[in-house]
C-alpha cells in the first residue's frame, strides 16, 4: 500500500495542523480526500490526513493519534455495520464528544440516513456520489469551524473551573505565598490550552502606605501573548510581574484571564489589607492592654500570653479561621476595665478587704461597657469575655454568679487561661507559683471553678501550652 494513503506528507509544526482520520476500505477514496485536503488552510493551520481501510485499523489510530477533529467514516467495511460500530466506539468507548463524525456510503441501503441520524451520535451523512471536490471543501471546513467551536468552548469551561479555584484559594485558606499560587495557577492554564508559560518578575514597586493607585488590579496585554500586572506582596510592597505565552491567545481566553488576574489580585489585595489592619489591631490592643497592666504593676506580657493560650484551646474546641483571630485579641482585653478601678486598690499588696473586693469585681463590667459601645464582632466577643471570665462553673463567680453552660464558652476559656498565667506570674501580694502547684490547683478546680470540657482540652494539649510560656519538662 502506498505510503502516502497511510497519511499525508505535511510536516508537523507544533501541532499547528488540522487532523482528519479517513476510514474507508477503496483506495480512491483516500487518494480523492488526500488531493482535495492538500490544498486545505483554515485558521492558519493545514490539514494532516490519516488513513484507516478497516474499522480495527481505524481504533488503532484513534487510541495512538491524540486531538483528531473529524473522521470520515464508510459505512460498509469488514461488515455491513463496520462504520456505525465505530461510531459508537468513538462515542461510548472512547467517550470523545469533541471530534466530528461524517458518515460516508456508496450503498445507502445499508444506511438510511434518517435513522442514522437518529440513533447514531454523527454530525452528517453523506452519500459517496455526492461529494464532488468542492461539496468535499466545504463540508470539511464546515466540520472543522464546529470543531474548533466546541474545543474553544470546552477550554473556556475548563478555565473558568481552574480561574474560581485558584481566586478561592486566597479566600478559604491562609495561604501567604501568592506568587507560588499564581504559577500553579498558569501552569494548570498552560495544561489546559497546550501551550507554555514563562512567568518573569520584573521590579518591585513600592508606594506609600495610603496610596492604593500603585496597586490596581488592572492588567496590560501586549498582542495577546503577554500580560502585565502587579501583585501585593506587603501594604507599601508590591511586584511587577509579566507572564509570556509561547502563542498568542484567542479574544475569549484573553478575556478569561483577565477575568481571572483581576479577581486574583483583588482577593490578594483585600487580604494584605485585612491582615495589616488586624495586625494593627493587635498591636494597638495590645498597647491598651499594657497601659491597663501596667497601672496594676504588671507586665503587657500577660495578655498577649493570654490572648495565645485561648487561642490554642479555641482552636481545639473547634473554632477556626477569622474567629480565632477574633478570639486571641478579644482575649487580650479582658481585663481592660481595670481602668476604672483605684490605684490603692489595684495596688494593694495585701489581701483585698470585702468592700476592696466589690470594687475590684466592677472592673467586669466597666471592661463590658467599655467593649460592648463598638459595633463589632470582635467587640462584641471581648465585652462578654471582659463581663464573663470571672464566673464560675458551679455558680459561684461573679459579676452575675452564672452556672455551668449559661456561662459563654469563650469566659470559660479565658477563666482557666487567665488563672493559670496569673498564677504563675509574680503579682505584688505574692510571689508566683510553681508549676507543680499551678497545675494541682487547677486540676482540683476542674468541675468546680473550671468547665471540665475545657480542662479537658487544657491538659490534653498541655505540651503546646509549656511551648507558649517556654516551660521545661
Amino acid at each position: 500500500m502506498p505510503e502516502f494513503l497511510k497519511k499525508s506528507g505535511i510536516k508537523d509544526s507544533n501541532g499547528e495542523f488540522w487532523k482528519i482520520l479517513v476510514v474507508d476500505d477503496e483506495p480512491d477514496v483516500h487518494a480523492i480526500t488526500s488531493v482535495v485536503a492538500r490544498d486545505i488552510e483554515f485558521e492558519g493551520k493545514k490539514v494532516k490526513l490519516y488513513s484507516a481501510f478497516s474499522a480495527d485499523e481505524a481504533k488503532k489510530i484513534l487510541t495512538q493519534v491524540p486531538d483528531i477533529a473529524l473522521a470520515m467514516i464508510d459505512v460498509v467495511m469488514e461488515k455491513d455495520t463496520s462504520g456505525l460500530d465505530l461510531v459508537r466506539y468513538i462515542r461510548e468507548e472512547l467517550k470523545n464528544p469533541y471530534i466530528r463524525l461524517v458518515i460516508r456510503t456508496g450503498q445507502p441501503g445499508f444506511a438510511p440516513p434518517r435513522e442514522i441520524v437518529l440513533k447514531y451520535d454523527i454530525n452528517d451523512y453523506r452519500e459517496k456520489a455526492e461529494l464532488s471536490s468542492n461539496g468535499l471543501y466545504t463540508m470539511i471546513i464546515a466540520r472543522l469551524r464546529e470543531y474548533r467551536d466546541i474545543i474553544e468552548l470546552d477550554t473556556q469551561r475548563k478555565l473558568l473551573e481552574r480561574s474560581a479555584f485558584y481566586s478561592s484559594v486566597v479566600l478559604n485558606s491562609n495561604v501567604e505565598d501568592f506568587d507560588d499560587v499564581l504559577t500553579e495557577a498558569f501552569d494548570s492554564f498552560s495544561k489546559i490550552l497546550g501551550l507554555t508559560v514563562r512567568i518573569e518578575k520584573l521590579s518591585e514597586v513600592r508606594a506609600d502606605k495610603f496610596n492604593g493607585n500603585a496597586y490596581s488590579t488592572n492588567v496590560s496585554w501586549n498582542e495577546s501573548k503577554s500580560v502585565e500586572f502587579v501583585l501585593r506582596k506587603e501594604i507599601g510592597l508590591g511586584e511587577r510581574i509579566r507572564v509570556d505565552f509561547s502563542k498568542p491567545l484567542t479574544r475569549h481566553q484573553s478575556e478569561l484571564m483577565t477575568m481571572f488576574l483581576e479577581r486574583y489580585l483583588s482577593a490578594v489585595n483585600n487580604y494584605v489589607l485585612s491582615k495589616d489592619l488586624v495586625e494593627t489591631l493587635y498591636k494597638i490592643i495590645y498597647i491598651i492592654s499594657e497601659v491597663t497592666e501596667t497601672r496594676s504593676l504588671e507586665t503587657g506580657e500577660h495578655v498577649r500570653r493570654v490572648g495565645k493560650l485561648s487561642r490554642l484551646i479555641a482552636s481545639k474546641l473547634g473554632y477556626e479561621g477569622e474567629y480565632l483571630e477574633f478570639f486571641e485579641i478579644a482575649a487580650m482585653l479582658h481585663d481592660v476595665g481595670k481602668i476604672g478601678i483605684p490605684d490603692a486598690i489595684l495596688n494593694k499588696p495585701a489581701k483585698l478587704s470585702d468592700e476592696e473586693f466589690e470594687i475590684m469585681k466592677r472592673h467586669t463590667i466597666i471592661g463590658y461597657n467599655i467593649l460592648a459601645s463598638v459595633e463589632h464582632p470582635l467587640f462584641k466577643l471581648a465585652a462578654n469575655i471582659a463581663l464573663y471570665h470571672h464566673e464560675n462553673w458551679d455558680g459561684t463567680g461573679y459579676p452575675k454568679g452564672l452556672k455551668g453552660e449559661h456561662i459563654p464558652l469563650e469566659g470559660r476559656i479565658v477563666s482557666i487561661v487567665d488563672v493559670y498565667d496569673a498564677l504563675l506570674s509574680d503579682r505584688i501580694y505574692r510571689p508566683a507559683w510553681s508549676e507543680d502547684d499551678t497545675i494541682r490547683y487547677i486540676k482540683d478546680s476542674c468541675g468546680k471553678k473550671f468547665d471540665s470540657k475545657v480542662c479537658d482540652v487544657f491538659f490534653k494539649n498541655y505540651d503546646e501550652v509549656r511551648g507558649i510560656y517556654g516551660l521545661k519538662k
